[in-house]
């Protein structure tokens, strides 16, 4: 899960707060995650940190070289799609059983994001800024 779990990753918060205007899949980002929750097969979800699901806090979104990268880039995850809607970018991807899906809203760089498997999943919340 570690190497999936590194889309959220996700000094992205590199202001979290900061405005992404125009963010869109032709230029890089960095995300920050801010928050994370580990969830149990039965949906029961618990706030945890980042540490303690061993993901890292910052990932670089390469979208020209489809791929999430840690800031330490020792850990990587293939983006196997892109979708661009007026308002947000969807990122998905798979890799050893897992999935994962990232929600970036464009206008304000917001993150949602999710990672699962069939032990459970994680929910994550942070923010993108291009790079």
């Amino acid at each position: 899960m570690r190497t999936i779990a590194l889309v959220f990753v996700s000094g992205l918060i590199l202001p979290c707060v900061a405005i992404a205007q125009g963010l869109d899949a032709s230029k890089p980002m960095r995300c920050a995650l801010a928050e994370a929750a580990q969830c149990d097969p039965m949906a029961a979800c618990t706030d945890v940190t980042l540490e303690q699901i061993e993901l890292p806090d910052e990932v670089r979104v390469d979208f020209a070289a489809k791929q999430l990268t840690s800031a330490d880039s020792q850990r990587t995850s293939p983006i196997r799609a892109v979708e661009s809607f007026d308002d947000v970018l969807v990122l998905q991807g798979h890799e050893n059983g897992r999935g994962w899906t990232m929600v970036v809203d464009r206008a304000s760089g917001h993150l949602s994001a999710s990672l699962a498997s069939a032990e459970g999943a994680f929910v994550l919340a942070g923010g993108c800024t291009t790079e």
